[in-house]
């Protein structure tokens, strides 16, 4: 293969990989916060290394700058890119230790005891190692990630075309009795001028599902923008409108007798207290959503949330006749923030109020447990039905129900749960039947 043929190629390469490479570092912020920094540090590392081997000649003391060290680096920051682009935790024994076991080998193999088949062979280990991960987490999605389904099979699709001329070369490396230096050599300049153009084209699949998801989460941003101003016009306002109305008549009906207007101040208390709860609960949604609630990870006594929201809600249950029975286990602590701790426990206590008829029961139980501290809170209120579950925890598909006594909601109660919930690192479950009632299990990490 005529050798200025190879440095044009690698010269293209080297210009389609940085020039990739800028166009993701310069994506906005937020999409470097999805992986794309990594994936544009690994393009960039490709494209220096495709550029030293067009500039520095074969047989070269820069040949070491040439070998498929930075090729190596390259693709493991594509792997972390992939991590960061699934939320997933970083495994730094394989981002780290597997390149540095290439430059390793390499430095020993090439330089102290020279090596052509051993350094290449053990370097194309590597690369279907990379290959085979990179496969795998392509594949491997969870239920938030089924919509990336299509572009990761296409992407995991060419991993594995790329894999199996990895695999090919691999077989022909240990198999042949005798692998003369330049033979080796262009096997592994084919490797590369193959595998850069199949990373060049991962490149663009990985920016399409950045964008896919992108354009999905500002989709769920705009409709919850939506519904939260349908809230205000709606929700809020009619509450309003209704205390104002009856404080009108109060004024000014002077033929009231002392038990009629004893009903219309029962009124007004329960409107002004679920119109202040829906209040709370929007602007608590509001700074949440504007990322100015800071967090604050303290030590919390739960029994102490629970008491002082009970406390809370006591007028609202009394009106009711509904029995708040509150069963404790040993003092019971959890690290997170106590204002959202006590947003998600006086939500949920609205809930069962809200929904369970005159009469009824609510249970709230603390328990610990050798690795973690269970809240549950359930009621005897009418339910609902398994399958609707999961909408509620979507604030673009949940809606707002009358309570058993008519009582109004923003339907936003659930989704501020879940949210605060996650953000303490505890996990929320629902269990509910129509007509018998509904149970809440928060699971937070013990301390």
């Amino acid at each position: 293969m005529d050798i200025n043929i190879l440095t044009i190629i690698y010269i293209i390469n080297s210009g389609i990989s940085l020039i990739m490479g800028f166009i993701m570092l310069f994506q906005n912020r937020y999409s470097i916060k999805l992986g794309t920094g990594y994936w544009a540090s690994g393009a960039l590392i490709i494209g220096v290394g495709f550029l030293l081997k067009a500039l520095f000649p074969i047989n070269n003391l820069f040949n070491f700058t040439e070998l498929p060290i930075l090729f190596t680096i390259g693709l493991y920051l594509y792997l972390a890119g992939i991590w960061k682009f699934k939320d997933k935790k970083f495994n730094y024994w394989i981002l780290i230790g597997i390149p540095i076991l290439d430059v390793l080998q390499t430095v020993i193999f090439y330089f102290i005891f020279p090596s052509v088949p051993i350094q290449s062979g053990i370097h194309y280990v590597v690369l279907i190692v990379y290959f085979l991960l990179a496969i795998f987490e392509m594949i491997r999605l969870n239920s938030d990630q089924k919509y990336l389904k299509k572009i990761f099979l296409l992407n995991a699709f060419a991993f594995a075309i790329s894999l199996v001329f990895m695999l090919f070369l691999f077989y022909i490396l240990i198999t042949a009795p005798i692998i003369e230096p330049l033979q080796a050599t262009n096997a592994a300049i084919i490797t590369f001028i193959v595998n850069g153009f199949i990373m060049i084209s991962l490149t663009f699949g990985f920016l399409t599902a950045v964008n896919i998801r992108l354009t999905r989460e500002l989709t769920g941003q705009l409709k919850s923008n939506s519904k939260f101003l349908s809230i205000i016009a709606h929700d809020l306002r009619g509450p309003v409108g209704t205390i104002t109305n009856f404080l009108e008549l109060l004024q000014n009906e002077t033929e009231l007798n002392e038990d009629e207007r004893k009903i219309y101040l029962n009124i007004l208390s329960d409107l002004s207290q679920s119109t202040f709860h829906l209040l709370q609960n929007l602007l608590e949604w509001g700074t949440k959503s504007k990322n100015i609630n800071n967090f604050k990870n303290e030590r919390i006594e739960l029994t102490q949330i629970i008491t002082v929201s009970m406390d809370f809600f006591k007028s609202a249950a009394f009106l009711k006749s509904i029995d708040i029975k509150f069963t404790e286990d040993d003092k019971t602590y959890i690290l997170g923030d106590s204002n959202m701790l006590q947003t998600i426990v006086r939500n949920l206590i609205s809930n069962a109020i809200k929904y369970t008829p005159k009469g009824g029961t609510i249970e709230i139980t603390t328990k610990n447990t050798s690795h973690k501290v269970r809240l549950t809170i359930s009621d005897t209120g009418q339910g609902m039905k398994p399958e609707a579950i999961d909408s509620f925890f979507k604030f673009e598909t949940n809606s707002s129900t009358m309570g058993t006594n008519g009582e109004v909601g923003s339907g936003i109660g659930l989704v501020l749960c879940k949210e605060l919930t996650s953000r303490m690192n505890g996990i929320i479950v629902i269990e509910s039947d129509v007509g018998v009632g509904t149970k809440v299990i928060i699971d937070f990490p013990l301390i």
